[in-house]
């Protein structure tokens, strides 16, 4: 017979104070934010739970919005489940509206009154015995029950959350620290270690921390992470970002998106890395499919539609580019990653000056440093397209990985000497896009020279 404290259905039981989640012997622990969204539907079988209610159970602060927190513990609930597919057996999305849990209740039984002192006593006794059981019949290496955060680390981690989202300022700074503050307060917090190692990576993507300084506490995060909690996607897919962008390893990349996947989490970050990972080797369709799913999971994140914009450029997609991403860049103004794709995709198009026009607005230049001084060769403006240049080379003396940008701009400038060599200088610099190289038509001129065959075979080997 069941506690009152369980939740019962199809098989589950689920504690409601521990969040220990059974079935057919197997057991784990559902985090606390997962088990409250389950409590919450359950009690309303069949009926609509709108978002709103459920940010307020698991947020009643009210202090950001936590669209983006609600996802991933809603996310993670349906993986704990086995709850995934497109047709879902437990919980039905109500789009911007709710959710619903489609089992009815399963009754609780009541033993008659006089006799419940006995029944309770007879339970513990089954209980007690089913520990000593369980004990000595265990598989000796099972996998521990995942770690439950304190309420305040879980709290500091959805305020970074939340700030590194925002565009209206650049928050990797205050994200950091978010982070940082969690982690201080929760050192076993693998979600936050994993999350803090995405947001160092995105630092350096910014042309705020120099490759050398952060990649390797980027690794560090991700170790950590796989080390608390090895079924983590997150902790995977960030280690993948390291490996394929930053160490160049796209077979043990492959491996890591692998470990991903087995955990059965496929999370937005795992289809997002996995569209770049597709992307980088010229599967295009691939990348689209996979860029797609992660918009599908998280349709508020813009980095994923910025990404699936890059891809579309590098495919030569531009119309499509740019219908995809003027409406983005017109309702974000300060998404200045955005804004540099959809220039890139204008320029191709021969409208350079709608692409000055976004190129010259962006706030921060960011990951695309190449764009405005190609921009400047195509409307014969060689000497601002120099002083690009200059500021570029001064970013490489500060430690950035800078080649690739270097070789893109001597394309356009035509000289096909100084490009080969800079891209050959970007494979061991650190540039980040020489990743795109495959597929890049700014690439086009080099395309069959030595050079460029040579950095390609030593940049992706057998893929």
């Amino acid at each position: 017979m069941a506690a009152e404290t369980d939740i019962q259905f199809d098989g589950w039981r689920v504690n409601r104070v521990s969040g220990e989640i059974t079935r057919e012997g197997r057991t784990s622990r559902l985090q606390q934010q997962p088990l409250r969204i389950l409590v919450e539907l359950y009690d309303h079988a069949g009926e609509i739970v709108t978002r709103d209610q459920l940010v307020k159970i698991l947020w009643p602060a009210g202090i950001v919005d936590f669209d983006n927190g609600l996802n991933v513990a809603m996310r993670k609930l349906r993986v704990a489940l086995d709850d995934v597919d497109d047709m879902p057996r437990y919980i039905e999305t109500l789009p911007k509206v709710g959710y619903r849990f489609l089992v009815a209740r399963a009754p609780v039984a009541r033993a008659p009154t006089r006799a419940r002192g006995f029944v309770l006593l007879a339970a513990a006794l089954v209980a007690l015995g089913g520990v000593f059981w369980w004990s000595s019949t265990r598989i000796p290496d099972s996998p521990k029950l995942n770690h439950v955060p304190s309420l305040r680390a879980q709290e500091l981690y959805l305020q970074a959350i939340h700030q590194r989202s925002r565009r209206d300022v650049n928050p990797t700074n205050e994200t950091m620290r978010l982070f940082e503050a969690a982690l201080k307060e929760d050192p076993d917090y693998a979600a936050a270690w994993a999350a803090y190692g995405f947001t160092m990576l995105g630092s350096v993507m910014r042309q705020m921390n120099p490759p050398g300084e952060a990649i390797p506490k980027a690794r560090a995060a991700a170790e950590r992470a796989i080390a608390l909690e090895p079924n983590l996607a997150e902790g995977h897919v960030v280690m993948t970002h390291v490996l394929m962008d930053h160490e160049r390893n796209y077979a043990a990349a492959e491996k890591s998106l692998e470990r991903a996947r087995a955990t059965g989490d496929l999370t937005a970050h795992y289809w997002h890395y996995s569209a770049l990972w597709n992307g980088h080797l010229g599967h295009v369709e691939e990348a689209l499919a996979n860029m797609r799913r992660a918009r599908e999971l998280e349709p508020m994140t813009l980095l994923y539609a910025a990404n699936y914009g890059v891809i579309l450029v590098m495919a030569r997609r531009y119309e499509e580019a740019i219908e995809l991403l003027r409406p983005l860049v017109d309702a974000n103004p300060k998404f200045d990653l955005a804004r540099g794709v959809l220039a890139r995709a204008l320029m191709a198009t021969g409208d350079l000056d709608g692409a000055r026009e976004q190129l010259e607005a962006r706030g921060e230049i960011g990951l695309l440093q190449s764009e405005l001084a190609v921009v400047y060769v195509k409307l014969g403006l060689r000497d601002r397209a120099l002083q690009e240049l200059d500021r570029i080379a001064e970013n490489g003396r500060k430690g950035f990985g800078v080649g690739y940008y270097e070789a893109a701009i001597y394309t356009a400038l035509e000289d096909l000497d100084k490009a080969c060599e800079r891209l050959e200088h970007a494979l061991t610099d650190g540039s980040i896009l020489i990743h795109w190289m495959r597929l890049d038509p700014q690439m086009d001129a080099l395309r069959g020279r030595k050079c460029f065959t040579e950095v390609e075979r030593r940049l992706y080997g057998a893929y």
